[in-house]
This record gives structure tokens, sequence and C-alpha cells, in this order.
């Protein structure tokens, strides 16, 4: 069955669609950033290539420190006036802008499909988890803010947002509402690996409204520190990987600053005395959801040895309902976008390491249960596939040499996160020891480990 691009779904006519909307911060070749409370051409523009067909599209607009600096003193100043706005005044903000991005909502949802390969009812759900999620936030504020038994007033200085591609709409603009709502000024940085068009078009209709946003594009190692450092800033909210928090942490010019640093972490489900396969497989189907690319996915069981042969079987099921490829692709016009559990993985250099480390495994000795295929996958003729991956499962690799050194002992395979193919397991037959294998997950500041329990069926 041969494939194509559902009408209206091109990067093309999605651009075309925000240059309609926004036109204040989407010009004809380069994206505006936010600062001051205006829309400006400063900053360099970068080359960006969609994960899903490897098609060029308009980068971010780079800027330097010094540009980054300038902006948040502006986003101080804005901080004081917006920290004396009543809250009712900020509550009727809020939702103004929460009524203009429901209006634009599938463009929001397309914005991210194109630039991060979400799927579509993915891309839908990250949208509407924003929305829905603000607005419960707005009914409850009052109760919020005087939870601690005495009013909570804003922050001294606006927040600082540093935040991962993943989830653009649920993660980044649900955390930027809900401390506006609280009467702070918001700084934002867009992600470097996508995600900034999305960020973009929900900025234009925040400031629109009256939002004092700042929206700035910029390499980490140029503007990092000036996003934690600068004076003036009230608080720091990070959300990404390990390796750039810590270094965010370390920059930090005021080790008493507010702060949040939420990094990712590693999920190992331990299956212990359990009967319910009928669910699991569900859950499993469910874990590739967005290719494993966020921190509730599963990339490691740890199961009873006993129960292995039932974990098999649920676990081939739960695979056979996963369905990958281009989110866009259809076989006819009218069709309905595609049902996928996930597309491409956030760019071709990730799926090239992804198979770099399977490789690596299954030379290590690592005994493969799955491989999957790229035929399988849902694609357009003759499309650039470089950034899919297919969906290996691995059983309990063991310490091996190879060309005359140590490869791969047991956990090497599962120590690049959550953002990868590479389903490891192991089967135990001891309690301690299945504690300690889903206690093992390299997660630095956030492991976490869910254990199932369950008493066995007749």
């Amino acid at each position: 069955m041969t494939l194509i691009l559902k009408p209206g779904t091109s990067w093309s006519e999605a651009y075309a669609r925000c240059r309609t909307v926004a036109p204040e911060a989407f010009g004809a070749e380069h994206l505006r950033n936010l600062a001051g409370g205006d829309w400006s051409d400063v900053g360099r523009t970068v080359p960006h290539l969609s994960p899903i067909d490897g098609m060029p599209m308009i980068g971010p607009s780079v800027v330097d420190a010094p540009v980054a600096v300038e902006a948040i003193a502006q986003a101080c100043i804005a901080h004081r006036d917006w920290s004396r706005t009543t809250l009712e005044r900020r509550r009727e903000l809020v939702l103004e802008v929460l009524d203009l991005m429901a209006t634009q909502r599938e463009l929001l949802a397309l914005l991210l499909v194109h630039e991060i390969g979400k799927p579509w009812r993915l891309a839908l759900a990250d949208v509407d988890r924003c929305l829905d999620g603000v607005r419960w936030y707005v009914d409850v504020v009052e109760d919020q803010l005087a939870a601690f038994g005495q009013p909570r007033v804003p922050l001294p200085g606006p927040v600082s947002n540093i935040a991962s591609w993943n989830y653009p709409m649920s993660v980044q603009i649900h955390a930027e509402l809900v401390q506006l709502l609280c009467g702070n000024a918001v700084v934002a940085k867009t992600p470097s690996q996508g995600g900034f068009h999305c960020l973009t078009l929900a900025h234009a209709l925040m400031h629109r409204v009256g939002l004092p946003v700042t929206l700035l594009s910029g390499e980490g190692a140029q503007i990092g520190e000036a996003l934690v450092r600068t004076p003036g800033i009230g608080a720091i909210a990070f959300v990404g990987g390990r390796a750039t928090g810590r270094r965010a942490a370390i920059s930090m010019a005021d080790p008493h600053l507010r702060h949040i640093y939420e990094q990712e972490g590693l999920n190992t489900l331990g299956v212990w005395d359990y009967s319910d396969w009928d669910t699991l497989a569900a859950q499993i189907t469910k874990s590739f959801e967005y290719a494993k690319q966020r921190c509730t996915a599963y990339p490691r069981f740890v199961v009873q040895r006993r129960l292995f042969p039932d974990f098999y079987e649920a676990y081939r099921r739960g695979m056979a309902g996963v369905r990958f490829g281009h989110p866009l692709a259809v076989a006819a016009a009218d069709d309905p976008l595609p049902e996928l559990t996930f597309g491409p993985v956030i760019n071709a250099a990730k799926a090239a390491r992804l198979r770099g480390q399977l490789e690596e495994a299954l030379g290590g000795g690592a005994v493969p249960l799955h491989l999957g295929s790229l035929d399988d996958a849902r694609l357009l003729p003759d499309q650039d596939a470089g950034a899919f991956m297919v969906t290996p499962a691995l059983r309990a690799v063991r310490a091996a040499r190879l060309g005359g050194r140590r490869r791969l002992r047991g956990r090497a395979h599962r120590r690049h996160e959550h953002l990868e193919r590479i389903a490891g397991r192991h089967h135990l037959d001891r309690r301690p020891r299945i504690r300690r294998a889903a206690a093992d997950a390299d997660s630095g500041l956030q492991g976490r480990r869910q254990h199932i329990a369950q008493p066995r069926g007749p």
C-alpha cells in the first residue's frame, strides 16, 4: 500500500498558518525572539532538519549572552509591575490566553508533529494536558497560595525556565502559565533540539493578551549562565538531562536561590508474584508511546524467574500492538491521521547512536528477544528514514571481551537514560536480588522504580 502525505499538513502549510496567526513572531525565513515586550529580529538563524523526513525547516534564531542578560534585566522590570497585579486580573488574562490557545489547538499540535515527531494523538494530548492542567490551577489558585498557613506572595524576580524538548506544551508552557498566575514574570529558553516553533506560537498568544513573557533561543554554552546567574532572577525551573542540569546547578550564582531541578531517570518495572498478564501486555504497548522519549517509559524489566515464560508471552502480545512510522502518512486524502505508538526519535544522530548501542550490546553477548524491522513502519515512498529506529528487546547482557577490551558489563546498554528502545530484562528468583536489580537504574537524582506485586490467581 502506497502512502501519501495528508493534504494540508505539510511543513510549508503549517508555517504559513503560523505567519497568518502570529506574523509578529514568525518571519518569512526566520523566527523572532521576544524580549522587553517586543518581538525582534536579533539572533542568528541556525539550520534544522525535521526528524520525520530529514527535510530542512527554519531553525531557531540564537542569541548570545549579552542579549540574554539585557532581556533578563528587562524581564525583571516587567516582573515588578506584574507582581503588583491583582490575582483576579492575572486569572482573567491566563483564562484569555487559554481560550486563544484552544482556538489554535490543532496548529500547535501539528507543529509538534513536524518539529519533534510526535504522533498526532500524542501531540494533541500534549496541548490538551497543558490547557486542562492550567485550568485546574486557575480554579484552585487561592487554596494553593494559602496552603502553608500564610498567603504566598510573588517571588522577588522572574522565573527562568529551561526545559527539554519532549513536552513543550504540557511541561514548559504549563509551568510558565502557572508561574504567571501566581504573580511571576517568566523568562524561557527554547530547546535546541526542537519545539521552538510551537513555543514561539504559544508565547505570541501569551504576549498578545499582555502576559509578561520573554522567549529566547540560544545554545546552552552561550546563554546558559545568563539564565541562572543574572542578578534579579527570582527562581530557576529546569527540566532536562542530568549533565545539563548538573552544569546549571553548579553555575548558580546564589546557592540559596529558589530552584526546581527535574532530571530524567530510568524506570524499571519489577514483576514478582504477578498474574494479570493482559494488563501488563497493554502497559508494554503503551510504554513505547513517543519512542520511550519520556521519563515514564520502561526501558528495563526485572522479572521473577518462574514468571519469565508468562512475561515473555505478554511482552510479545504487547509488541504486537506497537505501530510506528510517519505521523502524517495516510492511504487516501480523506483518511484520518494514523493511530501510531511512535514516529521518529528526535533526530537521525540519536537513532544512529541507538543503532550503535544495539550492535555493541549484541557484540557483547546480549540475547535478542525481539529486533523489529523498518519494513513494519508506515513510511512515505523514498522518504529519509534516518531518524527512525526499530524496537529491539534484549535479555541481560553478560560481560565479554572483544578486541582486547572489556565490553558491556550487564547494564552498559542502559546507561543512556530513557531515550532509547533497547529494553533490557533480567529474570531472577530471589526477592532481594530483584529489588537490587530494580533499584540499579543509573538514574542520578531521579531514579525511579516500580514494583508490581499481586497475588497469583488460582
